[in-house]
């Protein structure tokens, strides 16, 4: 179930996932949602083989072998939102935390990161185990600061963007999110 909710707001929609309260912003009708995008782009061999001949400074093994730890870690991340969606939705909290490493404790529209060593899945916490994906990308280890490199600095701008609808929205809390957007 699809809902465009403020036609001002250039094609910013939100769709349900195929996990029960995780949601995804899809940014263009002829573009799949951003859940699906990150994992469509993390099995692509050639768009992992154009990110890290790009990033070869960043990675202490061959190109291939970084291909195929991509595509694992895409695979394992992929399996894990499965068994939640199929065992205990009420889970996610076990699998997203807090997008910055100094913050302890979840505020309202909390941005959030689900990780596995390179992978990043970001997305803004509307309340316990409510999550809405904004995007995702590849973070690897010699890039500290999601600002000082394009790729996740068009993540971090992006998160940034998402949790500002939201608020504009007037969401608040699951309920508000409900009410406003389904």
């Amino acid at each position: 179930m699809t809902k465009k909710v403020n036609p001002q707001v250039d094609l910013m929609i939100i769709i349900n996932t195929f996990v029960p309260c995780l949601f995804a912003f899809k940014y263009a009708d002829d573009l799949p949602d951003e859940l699906e995008r990150v994992f469509d782009e993390w099995e692509d061999p050639q768009f992992l083989n154009d990110f890290f001949e790009e990033h070869e400074s960043g990675i202490s093994i061959t190109i291939e072998e970084a291909i195929e730890k991509a595509r694992s870690e895409a695979i394992f991340l992929r399996n894990k939102l499965v068994a939640l969606a199929q065992a205990n939705p009420n889970e996610l909290n076990l699998l997203f935390k807090n997008l910055n490493n100094n913050e302890y404790t979840a505020k309202e529209l909390s941005q959030q990161k689900a990780r596995n060593r390179w992978l990043r899945l970001y997305a803004i916490k509307i309340d316990e185990n409510n999550y809405v994906i904004t995007g995702g990308a590849i973070k690897l280890d010699n890039q500290h600061y999601m600002k000082d490199y394009p790729h996740t600095n068009t993540e971090l701008m992006k998160i940034n963007k998402c949790r500002d609808y939201l608020k504009e929205q007037g969401v608040y809390d699951a309920d508000s999110f409900q009410e406003i957007f389904f």
